[in-house]
């Protein structure tokens, strides 16, 4: 047998949209309780039974996504290239395509500056939903495939009002 040690990194959306995620899920559960009820019972909903069995159908749907984006996003390190997965879609980006990575010096987001296979001349930035605390990690994992990859700091711009001033 063997296994993939390749490394995982679990993505972060934040306490918001973590929240929102939950919330979603929270709700679609008790939809899919509802309608077991309702076609459960002759008493509750007793005239066609086929509205709440679309409606469980599609709260089953709403339940397994939410699930799936809650606990199955996820960057992995592998020989072939780095895996990202975000809930039930999965994609890749090969090493060789990886330029460079630019990190916020105020807030630790990190981006990927990948070239784009479509033009030679262009360049897409992916942003890494991880963790504050996984950044090095991330970084560190990436570097066992691509030991010289350039990590370039940065700084945002402040906006300035009207009179040009920040």
């Amino acid at each position: 047998m063997n296994k993939d040690k390749s490394m995982k990194i679990r993505m972060s959306f934040g306490t918001v949209k973590t929240v929102i995620l939950a919330v979603v899920l929270a709700g679609a559960l008790a939809v899919v309780g509802l309608d077991i009820a309702m076609l459960a019972s002759d008493r509750i909903y007793k005239y066609s039974s086929a509205i709440p069995a679309v409606s469980l159908v599609a709260a089953v749907v709403i339940c397994v996504a939410a699930a799936l984006i809650l606990f199955n996003s996820y960057y992995k390190f592998k020989d072939s290239g780095l895996c990202v997965m975000l809930g039930f879609l999965a994609d890749g980006v090969s090493y060789d395509s990886i330029v460079l990575l630019r990190q916020n010096i105020e807030t630790s987001e990190l981006f990927i500056i990948v070239d784009d296979k479509k033009s030679s001349e262009e360049q897409i930035a992916i942003r890494v939903n991880v963790a504050t605390a996984k950044v090095d990690s991330f970084v560190k994992g990436l570097r066992k495939y691509i030991p010289n990859v350039t990590v370039e700091l940065f700084s945002q711009n402040k906006k300035q009002n009207k009179d040009g001033q920040e």
